[in-house]
């Protein structure tokens, strides 16, 4: 069967789950991912917060904001990229990124400066994968490698590998079942997922982060690890709520120092 993404907003609680030299030593947080059906799209966002305490005892507020637009077709996106650290905007990226006749993606930045860049044939964009990560597990392939560009500049164009388990521990899934009052989740497939992302340098060893997931074949992530060079968050599913399908393609969120929850508009 054909996989389908459901429109959904679903609730993460943070905390730190590994730290190693130079780390962390204490985190938490709150994670909100949201899809929505705009009929000849998908509308995305996605908002972390996180306070990480270092070896000083010093707190350190992250927040990281992303929301998009991607063509059901997967030939366009729009994005709009903010992340800020200790209350200061240090990221800001908006822009557009189509796909060529010959395969290649132009990307067009419209701030904080205007310019164009191009990325190769075959990169796809992040609902798209989750689209071809739930599609591959239930072919029952074990590895996937793509091209991703997140929305963003240069820096944000990945080698993507997955790593897909042949099915999710039940106990872990009735955990996330619980959460899930809508039933989004139920007689619904799941697999045990690790993507890597690999920054565009030939011969890179280590990626730059990993995911480590439950996918289930409607798209929805359960409870994951994300995993980062010098310490690992833990995001447990809390909440797990359906969307309507809304077709005038606008979501409004909150700008980056606030508390994490998302509205629709």
């Amino acid at each position: 069967m054909p996989i389908h993404l459901v429109p959904n907003r679903a609730t993460y609680d943070l905390r730190l789950e590994h730290t190693s030299t130079g780390g962390a030593l204490a985190g938490r947080g709150r994670m909100v991912i949201q899809v929505r059906d705009t009929c000849d799209g998908w509308s995305t966002a996605q908002r972390m917060v996180a306070d990480l305490t270092n070896a000083d005892g010093a707190i350190t507020r992250s927040d990281f904001l992303v929301t998009a637009w991607e063509s059901k077709d997967g030939r366009s996106m729009r994005f709009d990229v903010k992340s800020a650290n200790g209350g200061k905007l240090d990221k800001e990226k908006r822009g557009t990124a189509t796909v060529e006749d010959n395969g290649s993606v132009t990307v067009s930045l419209l701030s904080p400066e205007r310019r164009q860049f191009t990325l190769p044939a075959g990169t796809i964009f992040p609902s798209a994968q989750a689209l071809e990560l739930a599609n591959a597990a239930a072919r029952g392939e074990g590895m996937v490698r793509k091209l991703v560009f997140q929305g963003g500049d240069e820096g944000d164009f990945y080698v993507s590998t997955a790593v897909i388990g042949h099915g999710a521990p039940a106990q872990a899934m009735a955990a996330e079942r619980a959460v899930d009052k809508a039933g989004l989740l139920k007689n619904v497939s799941a697999w045990t997922t690790l993507v890597s992302y690999f920054a565009d340098k030939r011969g890179a060893d280590l990626p730059d982060y990993e995911v480590a997931s439950r996918l289930y074949a409607n798209g929805i992530s359960g409870s994951m690890s994300l995993i980062y060079a010098r310490y690992t968050l833990r995001a447990t599913l809390s909440r797990l709520e359906p969307l309507l399908p809304d077709c005038s393609n606008e979501l409004s969120l909150s700008s980056p120092g606030g508390e994490g929850r998302l509205r629709e508009r």
